[in-house]
């Protein structure tokens, strides 16, 4: 009798904590949520890092539900790849060292692929191709020969999954290929540029600022560049509230390649 007793208490535990892992889980989506309506930027960024490790813990503290293990994988590459990278290209563009902010963001980069090998998903596949791209960003000297593959990779999964995250892959492959271009010759981006805004639709206010400081600036269209950092700081961000906290950081940006513009098109 105490024997049975024990068995259907340690079922009522897992059921407990399989009822609470789905309602941490719900508040946790709704954060997201909330998050992406956030109109400062500055807040988002400080609070993300607290964000990780809470999700981590979540991870540990719930090893059946690997819900919160992906979530703390997409939250930690969204960090390096949002905000700590925006930190190290506006050090790189302002004047200032980015050295410190380029060893931080490798850290977190290499990271970002451990968790995301091996890549078993068409988006853990993009996500190694986004620190793979980003790598090349802030040290080509050793890491320019990643970029076939990383090339190759994002075609793949534009191919394979049409739709989920699609558009993010166009616009990093669309950024590769504007770099590519004085070089090689080839395709300018634009392409995939256009294909990431059909899919996004209206208020996508950060594929403009990635067109002018891909596209624009391997044309050395001045008049293009300004047009488009113009268009996205006139845009009243309140229109889109869903997409707030990413269109804040479109402004952040747009302000920042306007005051470099002599750095960017010599």
């Amino acid at each position: 009798m105490r024997a049975s007793f024990f068995l259907v208490l340690a079922s009522c535990g897992g059921f407990i904590d399989h009822q609470a892992a789905t309602s941490t889980l719900k508040i946790l989506k709704s954060a997201n949520e909330v998050a992406a309506h956030e109109a400062d930027l500055q807040l988002a960024r400080e609070a993300l890092p607290a964000g990780i490790f809470q999700l981590a813990a979540f991870a540990k503290a719930y090893p059946d539900e690997p819900a919160f293990a992906q979530m703390h994988t997409e939250s930690l590459c969204q960090y390096a790849t949002a905000f700590v990278f925006d930190d190290w290209e506006d050090a790189s563009l302002s004047g200032r060292d980015p050295a410190p902010i380029a060893a931080r963001l490798q850290l977190l980069l290499h990271e970002c692929a451990a968790a995301n090998t091996p890549a078993n998903t068409t988006n853990q596949m993009r996500w190694l191709a986004t620190t793979d791209a980003l790598l090349i960003a802030i040290d080509p000297a050793h890491n320019l020969g990643k970029l076939p593959a990383t090339i190759a990779a994002l075609e793949k999964t534009i191919a394979v999954a049409p739709g989920a995250h699609e558009a993010d892959s166009e616009l990093l492959l669309g950024t590769l290929r504007a770099a590519m271009s004085p070089i090689f010759h080839g395709p300018d981006g634009s392409a995939e540029f256009d294909a990431a805004k059909k899919q996004l639709g209206e208020g996508a206010l950060l594929v403009d600022v990635m067109y002018a400081r891909a596209v624009a600036v391997a044309r050395k269209d001045r008049a293009l560049f300004e047009a488009r950092l113009h268009h996205v700081l006139e845009a009243d961000p309140e229109r889109w509230p869903a997409r707030r906290l990413s269109n804040e950081l479109a402004r952040q940006k747009a302000r920042r390649y306007l005051a470099a513009e002599a750095a960017l098109l010599p």
